[in-house]
């Protein structure tokens, strides 16, 4: 199968952190849709290694370290679309974005980070826009159904909408070293809860409106704690709503607020191989009708990298409008999650 974009030619996506676990499933899911990818990094030796893991002997390798904006301009040249695949994007993230945006490539990435996310809007979005070049950030199993789910959600109930979200474990997996770094990096501002969206604008502190949730066949509530999910800015962006907050379960919350730099090291290095999960996100109508949206997937990391494949293919069409968008600014929510579908990713929404 061979992927084009708008002008007839052959797609060239080009992946950034593609030697982690996310970056090889990344480089399946390309080559599964006919994409070569390109892989960039700083060594190209593990490049080499990472491509041959997923049997992908004619992928170009282009070395450019994360300190060096000129080779790493030079290494997105010519490319359509880039997937940045790092941890801790606060830390690292802003170098491959920039590069790739002076490179005139669309872009996206797998964060899930709240603080990064911020700064993708606030930094980058006018940069994008007069280079022509779309950015999409977050695209993970939490983020990016999250913002489809509060656009298609918010507007099942009378407006402006109070919604509510939450990513939950169905496993009791352990995630990757590299995701509890990320969390590390990001600690306190776990932690606090991060940004909430409240009478049009973003607030922090911990206090949230909904202390409980009832998660998908329980019969009762959990208790919850606010977490900083980075649909919280980006839904505002696009749907009528009062109230946006993330929540997670309060023992869950405990547990990544004890994390210290020994328990990370003493982590293995790959995750679980069972990682299935529920995103949920609960819209209140202001009659008190309210409906909730599930998304279901298998494993965190492989349905993060076949979000992520999905979106670059999309942006290398360079039908989207250029700037810093969320989710549903640049793909329509219900043909999105609808795609995903022969993956065993399922969605649904429901009356509560």
């Amino acid at each position: 199968m061979t992927n084009t974009n708008a002008t007839g030619t052959t797609k060239t996506i080009a992946v950034y952190g593609a030697t982690g676990v996310t970056g090889g499933h990344l480089l399946t899911e390309l080559d599964r849709r006919g994409v070569t990818p390109i892989l960039v990094g700083r060594n190209a030796d593990r490049l080499r290694a990472a491509a041959a893991a997923a049997d992908i002997p004619a992928a170009e390798i282009r070395v450019a370290a994360l300190t060096d904006h000129d080779a790493l301009v030079a290494a997105f040249s010519g490319v359509d679309a880039v997937i940045s695949s790092l941890h801790s994007y606060i830390d690292h993230g802003a170098a491959v974005l920039a590069a790739a945006i002076d490179a005139g490539a669309h872009y996206t990435d797998i964060s899930g980070e709240q603080r990064f996310s911020k700064q993708v809007f606030d930094d980058y979005a006018a940069r994008a826009e007069a280079a022509g070049v779309t950015v999409v950030s977050g695209i993970t199993d939490s983020s990016l159904p999250g913002d489809l789910l509060g656009y298609l959600t918010s507007r099942a109930v009378p407006g402006p909408a109070e919604i509510v979200l939450s990513h939950l474990s169905k496993s009791g997996g352990n995630g990757s070293k590299g995701s509890a770094k990320t969390v590390f990096a990001n600690l306190d501002w776990f932690r606090s809860g991060g940004w909430h969206f409240a009478d049009g604008e973003f607030r922090t502190g911990a206090t949230i409106k909904h202390v409980e949730l009832t998660i998908p066949g329980d019969t009762e509530p959990t208790a919850v704690t606010k977490f900083p999910l980075p649909p919280v800015l980006t839904i505002p962006r696009h749907s009528d709503v009062s109230h946006v907050e993330g929540v997670l379960p309060t023992q869950v919350h405990n547990t990544l607020s004890g994390f210290t730099a020994e328990i990370i090291e003493s982590l293995p290095e790959n995750p679980s191989s069972d990682l299935r999960y529920d995103l949920v996100v609960d819209a209140y109508g202001t009659n008190g009708d309210r409906v909730r949206g599930i998304v279901s997937g298998g494993h965190t990391y492989r349905d993060s990298a076949l979000m992520a494949v999905e979106a670059a293919i999309r942006l290398a069409e360079g039908t989207s409008k250029p700037g810093a968008l969320a989710a549903a600014e640049a793909f329509d929510a219900t043909d999105f999650l609808d795609a995903l579908t022969p993956f065993g990713i399922t969605w649904r929404i429901e009356e509560l």
